[in-house]
Parts: C-alpha cells; sequence; structure tokens
C-alpha cells in the first residue's frame, strides 16, 4: 500500500509539473511568435520548443538481445513513442525520428546503393534529422546489456558538445532516481566519440540506456506497458525541467 501511495503522489506531482512547463512555453510563444518551425518528418503541429527523439536501431539492426528473444529496437520504439505522446501533452513539440521498425540510411535517398555504409548512413541521418529540425534537445533511447547480469538500472551519456547536455542529463537520471528507480546509484556518463550521434550532435544531446535486457528482472519490467509509460513519463519529466534551465 505504501508503495502504491507513492507511485500515486509522485506521479501527480510529475503532471502538475508538465502542466505548468507546458504553460511557460505557451507564454513564451505568445511573446516571440513561432519561428516556424518545420522538422524534416515532424509532427504537424507547431509548438515553441522542439525535441527530437531517437528510437535506437530498427529494422535489420535490432540492437542487443534479451534472454527471452526480445529486441532492443522494439523496445527503442514503444518507449519512445510514450514519451514523444507525454511530451506533446504537455506542449512541447516532441517529433520522433522513426516511428516503424527500420533503419533510416536511405532517408535522404543520398546514395543509389547503401550496400555496406548501412549503419554510417543510418547514424549519420539521425543527427542530420536533429540538425535540421532546429530542436532544443535530442534524446536517443536506447537499451543496455551486460554479461554479468547482476547490473540494472537506467542510464544517461550526455554530449560534450555542449554544457546544456548535462543539465538534460543530471534532470533526466534525478526524476528516474525520485520516482522510478530509488536504488538506482548510477552517475551521468560524459560520452565519447564511441556514442556517433553524441560525438557529432552540436546541439544538447543524451542517450538514455533504459535499462539492462541482459537482467531478467529488468527485462520483465520493460516488457510491462505500465512500466513503459511510468519511464518514459519520468523521462519527460526531465527533459522538460532541463529545458527550463538551459541557458539560453
Amino acid at each position: 500500500m505504501r508503495q502504491w501511495i507513492k507511485w500515486v503522489t509522485g506521479f501527480l506531482a510529475l503532471s502538475v509539473i508538465m502542466v505548468m512547463i507546458g504553460a511557460v512555453f505557451s507564454k513564451l510563444d505568445e511573446k516571440k511568435g513561432n519561428g516556424g518551425i518545420s522538422p524534416v518528418a515532424a509532427t504537424e503541429v507547431d509548438r515553441p520548443v522542439t525535441v527530437v527523439i531517437d528510437a535506437g536501431h530498427g529494422g535489420e539492426d535490432g540492437g542487443c538481445i534479451g534472454a527471452d528473444g526480445t529486441l532492443e529496437k522494439d523496445l527503442n520504439l514503444a518507449v519512445a513513442a510514450e514519451l514523444c505522446d507525454i511530451l506533446q501533452a504537455s506542449g512541447i513539440n516532441a517529433v520522433l525520428i522513426r516511428d516503424e521498425d527500420k533503419m533510416l540510411y536511405d532517408m535522404y535517398g543520398d546514395l543509389e546503393s547503401y550496400e555496406g555504409q548501412k549503419k554510417t548512413y543510418d547514424l549519420r541521418n539521425r543527427v542530420r534529422f536533429a540538425e535540421e529540425s532546429g530542436c532544443r534537445l535530442f534524446c536517443s533511447i536506447h537499451m543496455n546489456k551486460f554479461a554479468d547480469t547482476k547490473y540494472s538500472g537506467l542510464q544517461v551519456y550526455c554530449s560534450v558538445n555542449d554544457s546544456d547536455s548535462i543539465t538534460a542529463g543530471v534532470r533526466i537520471q534525478s526524476y528516474v532516481k525520485n520516482y522510478l528507480q530509488p536504488d538506482n546509484s548510477r552517475q551521468i556518463k560524459r560520452a565519447g566519440s564511441e556514442i556517433y550521434v553524441l560525438n557529432r550532435a552540436q546541439m544538447p544531446a543524451v542517450l538514455v540506456e533504459c535499462g539492462f535486457l541482459s537482467n531478467s528482472e529488468e527485462l520483465s519490467l520493460l516488457n510491462d506497458g505500465e512500466y513503459r509509460k511510468k519511464l518514459a513519463f519520468c523521462i519527460a519529466a526531465g527533459i522538460a525541467d532541463s529545458l527550463c534551465n538551459f541557458r539560453t
């Protein structure tokens, strides 16, 4: 019962925060006017702040695989879709880079054949999409896996190209710990060149490893729709909070 009360209280508080932040963005839009944001393949509603959500992997690139056969690409898209809906409901122009099961190497039709270059162009196009959208934050959704099955918990990686990335990372990690994973002691990490999208992104950018598919308990949670909604809500609250605390 105590745990249930904690969930209800926590998510009511988060709901109020999201509504208040949405109202702030609406006020700003009234004052400065909409800048004519036109994402390449975006939601059609013009809103004052754009967040690009990248569901990692897709298509022939399944990402990591859980012991039960769960594919990372599917969970990434499920969480990203929930996150997009929540942010849009709060007044933020959230945009999904992919909303179906496919790689994005041919998104811009740059080559006649992508044989041997699919992964390179897939990652390159995700960053290009974010740049052309004029987004205020790029958020890539992924799942983790490790040989030792004891490890669990969400962890955020941040781009070093813009200091606001750290602001977003800290707040996302904090909301998840406070409202969903109280035992999560993981710290945000600065991404190096090994994470292509964060290394190349010039806007504030984070990559959220939502959990470990190698941990049976966490895998079970991630396969639960209600848990994914809670997870997406915490990430959304962290994003909305961070947008209000960016330098510009």
